[in-house]
C-alpha cells in the first residue's frame, strides 16, 4: 500500500508557511533598503528628484528637533499636526513665568526643514545610481529648497525637474562642516531622460513618516534629553546666548544660514 504524500501546511488565505516567509523577507529587505533619509555630507550630492503625484508640492517640510549629542535630531509627529511630546514640552516651557525653564526652552526650539524626494546618485556625473534605485528622502535647509523653487518656477531657464523626459538632476552642493561656516546651494544639471524603471512618483509622506517615532519612543527621548546637563558657564557661550535673545519664533526657528543673494542658475554637467 502507497502511502499518501505529506499535505503542506496551507492557511485560510492560500500560503504554505514557507510562502508567508519568503514574502516576510521581501518584505523586510524592502524596508531595510527603501525608506530612509539621506543627509548631505560636505561635497556635492547628485539626485533626481521625483514628484509625490499631480498637484503635489515637490518637498515636505518637517518639524525637527536638534538634541545635539548621541541623541542627534528627531523628525517631529507635529509635523502631520499629530501629538508630540516634545512640542508638548517645548510650548510648557516656553509659557512658563521661571526663567530657567525659558532658558531651556531656547535649546528646545523646534526648526523646519524639508524632505525632497528621489534616485540618489553615487557620483556627480550621475553615471550610477546608489541605494539600488530606490526612492530616497533628502534632508535639505531652507536654502536648498528655495533654489529649487526658484528652479522649477524658472520655465525660461529651467522649470519642471521632475519631468521624465524633458527634466533634469539636481545637485545639492554643501561647503563646510561646522555650524557656523556650512553653507548649501543647489545647482541644475542639463536635461536628460530618466531611466523608465526609475519612472514614477514617489510616497514622500511614507518616507517621512517611518522616521517618525511613536509618542512612547519620543517620551524617552524626552527624559534623556531633559536629564542632561544643557547649562554652559563659559563667558563666550553666555554672550552667544545674549546675542541669540529675540531671534525665536512662535513656532519655528529659521535656518542658521547666511542670507544669500538671489542668482540666475546656468545648466550644469
Amino acid at each position: 500500500m502507497i502511502k499518501d504524500k505529506k499535505k503542506k501546511k496551507v492557511s485560510s488565505e492560500g500560503l504554505s508557511t514557507k510562502e508567508k516567509m519568503l514574502a516576510r523577507k521581501k518584505q523586510l529587505e524592502s524596508k531595510g533598503n527603501g525608506s530612509g533619509l539621506v543627509y548631505p555630507k560636505e561635497g556635492t550630492l547628485r539626485m533626481r528628484i521625483k514628484s509625490p503625484g499631480d498637484d503635489q508640492e515637490l518637498g515636505i517640510e518637517i518639524i525637527q528637533f536638534y538634541l545635539g549629542g548621541n541623541l542627534g535630531g528627531v523628525i517631529s509627529p507635529a509635523t502631520f499636526d499629530e501629538p508630540c511630546p516634545f512640542m508638548e514640552k517645548y510650548q510648557e516651557l516656553k509659557n512658563s513665568k521661571d526663567e530657567d525653564d525659558k532658558e531651556l526652552a531656547k535649546n528646545l526650539v523646534p526648526r523646519r526643514r524639508y524632505v525632497i524626494g528621489g534616485i540618489i546618485y553615487s557620483d556627480e556625473k550621475g553615471s550610477k545610481v546608489d541605494y539600488e534605485g530606490k526612492d530616497k528622502g533628502v534632508l535639505v535647509p531652507r536654502s536648498v529648497y528655495q533654489d529649487i523653487i526658484d528652479l522649477y518656477l524658472d520655465e525660461d531657464e529651467a522649470g519642471d525637474m521632475t519631468d521624465p523626459k524633458t527634466g533634469y538632476d539636481i545637485k545639492v552642493i554643501r561647503s563646510g562642516s561646522g555650524k557656523l561656516d556650512t553653507t548649501y546651494s543647489a545647482r541644475a544639471c542639463k536635461p536628460t531622460k530618466l531611466d523608465k524603471k526609475y519612472q514614477g512618483t514617489i510616497d514622500l509622506e511614507g518616507i517621512v513618516r517611518s522616521q517618525i517615532k511613536s509618542y512612547d519612543e519620543l517620551e524617552d527621548l524626552l527624559s534623556q534629553y531633559l536629564n542632561e546637563d544643557h547649562g554652559d558657564d563659559d563667558d563666550d557661550d553666555k554672550s552667544k546666548k545674549k546675542k541669540k535673545k529675540g531671534v525665536h519664533k512662535d513656532h519655528y526657528m529659521e535656518d542658521d544660514e547666511p542670507k544669500k543673494k538671489k542668482r540666475k542658475y546656468k545648466s550644469d554637467i
